[in-house]
């Protein structure tokens, strides 16, 4: 395993919603083959951060970049797209259950 490859690079990542700040990242990295706990209290950012991985939502504010490649309007694409994934706690397609 490289875990000199880095995945995931944020910088100055902020994420608004209504004009309220949810989330505030000064910087992080997420590396290949790193096992990490994102933990907090209720309402700390958590999904929001996660959502942001998952390029379910855009950063309000900040850089993030995928495999080194800065996450814009034009990309990812779908094939970088579909190296990723989220599994939500609850169905989010389908009303009932798995």
């Amino acid at each position: 395993m490289d875990l000199s490859r880095v995945v995931y690079s944020l910088a100055g990542v902020t994420k608004k919603y209504n004009g309220r700040t949810v989330l505030n990242l000064n910087a992080l990295e997420v590396r290949a083959g790193e096992v990490l706990a994102v933990v907090g209290p209720s309402g700390a950012g958590k999904s929001t951060l996660l959502r942001l991985l998952a390029f379910l939502e855009r950063p309000s504010a900040g850089e993030l970049a995928f495999y080194g490649r800065p996450v814009s309007d034009q990309w990812p694409d779908l094939a970088a797209r579909r190296r990723v994934t989220m599994v939500f706690q609850r169905p989010q397609l389908l009303r009932r259950s798995v």
